[in-house]
């Protein structure tokens, strides 16, 4: 007769003791023979390949089952918190709104897992700026420790049309884009200006600048972070503490948000640009609608890597480029904010054990690698010795020997110039000005209800204090 699973798992631990196979022990597995494994969906359908085969790699090596799902980001954000609140828990969560919806906020609630032994144990390997990220304070012991492992990061990018560019005769190549931060906006206006004169009936509903400033988008927040950044402000010190409201502080919050105000107002922004979800300023300039949009991720090339209707790549290789931030106002050269995409064991898992040791097979080198060169550099890995495979350097090689112009700006960024993690690890409120859009809603003061910046800079500013002061 044919053994079942569990049968199967009885008599080899009973034969077997306290040995393993692949270095996991037997005797855990045993007694618990699932993991539940909630992960966010892929952008590209090669990316949950990837997750899957390393799921029946696992299934087979540590000879349990995972119960692996597949969920859209926001949807599985609103499945994670409705999880956590009612205690029925998956053992392993990834989603790309961990790091500030959901770490800060449930480790303060000492709702998640301390993974510090995993962090440790991988510690030689990791881009140790990546690390604050998941470095967190939980409210009941009053200390800090991992509540999470990062594994991948995304930063700021700009991506443009070079065809349209050249239609007009402007210089297309990344080296010939001005880097000075008034030139280099107005090049993105005045290729518009170019562009609708050129042909009103093909440009006369183009944007030069794709930039979204809505109250529903997270792109939202990179941009006005990264522009912030640009002019030297702060909304938290280092120890979490407010300090918007310091003159400094609030001039660079103000002047911010009057440059977003400004560049909407004049006409280069396209109307509907703060309505926009997160993928609206992507569908924009995959339809051309856009000459240049800055975007968070390398989504916007890779789907055109991707693209099924263009088998040459030339959009991906020809007609496109990515390029980076300005330098600052200042002059200074510019200095970027990463985002890194964090996994999440809940404190009230069914299998704690398994489920470390399901991330810790998951993030071995070869193994990760794989993984998220499946997303065609849409993210960026947080480990070292993975950065260091001469795919982030060089990126894709074109049909005709062309270069690729995208992936190797990413790592250009993540390991070339001046990056952080964004703040929101510092305290946990910081998840509640990210979740209401503080500065999208400032933006929108400005855009729609015509507000001065100065006076939607100061509605900003007190309800970050609101929130951190009411936080418990």
């Amino acid at each position: 007769m044919r053994q079942t699973r569990r049968e199967f798992l009885k008599t080899t631990t009973l034969a077997a003791g306290a040995t393993s196979v692949g270095g996991f022990p037997l005797v855990a597995r045993a007694q618990a023979s699932k993991v539940v494994v909630w992960w966010n969906k892929g952008y590209y359908p090669e990316e949950d390949a990837a997750m899957q085969k390393i799921v029946k790699e696992f299934e087979n090596r540590a000879k349990v089952e995972v119960d692996l799902s597949f969920t859209a980001q926001e949807d599985l954000l609103k499945k994670i918190n409705a999880a956590l609140i009612a205690h029925r828990v998956p053992d392993v969560a990834f989603c790309f709104f961990n790091d500030w919806q959901v770490v800060p906020k449930y480790a303060w609630s000492g709702q998640l897992a301390d993974c510090s032994d995993i962090v440790s144990d991988l510690k030689p390997r990791y881009n140790e700026k990546m690390l604050a990220v998941a470095h967190v304070l939980n409210g009941k012991t009053k200390k800090r420790a991992y509540y999470g492992v990062p594994i991948e990061a995304q930063t700021m990018h700009i991506h443009y049309w070079r065809d349209m560019l050249r239609e007009v005769g402007m210089a297309d190549t990344p080296d010939k884009i001005p880097m000075k931060w008034n030139d280099y906006w107005g090049y993105w206006k005045k290729a518009q200006d170019e562009l609708r004169k050129k042909d009103a009936g093909k440009y006369g509903k183009l944007y030069g600048i794709g930039m979204t400033e809505s109250t529903r988008a997270s792109d939202t927040l990179y941009n006005f972070d990264m522009a912030l950044l640009s002019h030297h402000g702060e909304v938290i010190d280092a120890e979490g503490k407010v300090v918007a409201d310091q003159a400094k502080n609030k001039k660079a919050i103000t002047e911010t948000l009057k440059w977003f105000g400004e560049m909407f107002t004049s006409g280069y922004v396209p109307p509907d640009a703060t309505n926009w979800t997160d993928g609206d300023n992507n569908a924009g300039f995959h339809s051309r609608l856009i000459v240049m949009t800055p975007n968070p991720s390398q989504s916007i090339p890779a789907a055109q890597f991707f693209n099924k209707e263009d088998p040459e790549k030339k959009n991906y290789f020809d007609n496109m480029a990515t390029i980076e931030w300005p330098d600052g106002p200042d002059g200074k050269k510019a200095r970027y904010l990463s985002a890194v995409k964090t996994i999440i064991i809940p404190q009230d898992s069914k299998n704690p054990k398994l489920a470390k040791d399901f991330i810790k097979f998951v993030v071995e080198k070869e193994r990760f690698s794989e993984y998220i060169k499946a997303a065609n550099g849409r993210w960026f890995p947080a480990f070292k010795d993975v950065a260091d495979d001469p795919f982030w350097r060089t990126g894709h090689k074109g049909p005709k020997g062309q270069k690729d112009l995208h992936v190797p700006v990413a790592t250009t960024i993540f390991l070339d110039r001046e990056n952080k993690v964004f703040d929101h690890w510092k305290h946990p409120a910081f998840s509640q000005v990210y979740d209401e859009n503080v500065w999208g809603k400032a933006m929108a003061r400005i855009a729609i209800d015509k507000w001065p910046a100065e006076k939607a800079a100061d509605e900003g500013i007190e309800r970050v204090k609101t929130i951190f002061t009411t936080f418990k």
